[in-house]
């Protein structure tokens, strides 16, 4: 807000100094109106460059902002490996399940959660125009599902997480966004590893899909990695 009210103040000192300057003169006092003039201009300057570093910072501010998009949580499916019970809640509290009513089962040692972009011109981003966002799919599947070899066949498992009903906006910002400034010819997406009891909060920022565990997943996570690993463990000399 100081980067507004800032140049505001300086605008209109700016201006009362002019008009203060076109009176004297006008009262045949030059020197007097010829100062007040020059320190018009120079606040009305001073009001600029506030303003314009003003509206830089807010470009770095607005494509750095993240939002909450979801939060995902696995359980381990008795007696099948590699499987996981996902409980995902949606940023306004609903849960993602199955048409039935159940949780959905993702198979795999590793999930991704994508989602379509509609994205606006840094510039609109400043005024306040943020990305837009639907979330698309949650799939599992194996890390090493593909070889340096040769091109493979890979198969995942995962389920929806949007319907389109009506007009499909996606489609038509693809097509004609171009002209107002608007990009929606990407999607994003996230993968992080799949296993019991792991969390990950997925936020979404101007650009970009962001999957990140919990404190508690990620000592899980370094633990697997490296067995008997534990953070803040004496070593006694």
């Amino acid at each position: 807000m100081i980067w507004w009210i800032l140049p505001a103040i300086a605008g209109v000192i700016g201006l009362m100094l002019l008009f203060a300057g076109f009176g004297k003169l006008a009262n045949l006092r030059p020197a007097s109106g010829g100062l007040r003039l020059l320190f018009g201009v120079g606040f009305l300057g001073l009001a600029g460059i506030v303003a314009f570093a003003g509206l830089n910072l807010q470009t770095y501010k607005r494509l750095t902002k993240e939002r909450y998009a979801a939060t995902v949580k696995f359980t381990a499916v008795e007696n099948q490996p590699d499987a996981y019970y996902v409980d995902m809640t949606l940023s306004d509290g609903s849960k993602k399940l199955e048409a039935d009513g159940s949780q959905p089962i993702l198979q795999g040692n590793q999930f991704e959660v994508g989602a379509q972009v509609i994205k606006f011109k840094p510039m609109a981003n400043m005024l306040g125009y943020d990305s837009i966002y639907r979330l698309d799919y949650i799939e599992g599947r194996e890390a090493r599902r593909y070889s340096t070899e040769a091109v493979k066949t890979a198969e995942t498992n995962g389920i929806a997480l949007a319907t389109n009903p009506g007009l499909d906006v996606h489609a038509l910002a693809t097509q004609q966004g171009g002209r107002f400034g608007i990009d929606a010819e990407y999607g994003s997406a996230s993968y992080q590893p799949m296993g019991d009891g792991y969390e990950y909060v997925v936020n979404i920022s101007q650009d970009a899909m962001i999957a990140r565990p919990t404190e508690e997943t990620r000592l899980k996570i370094e633990k697997a990695a490296y067995p008997g690993y534990e953070t803040g463990k004496e070593v006694n000399q």
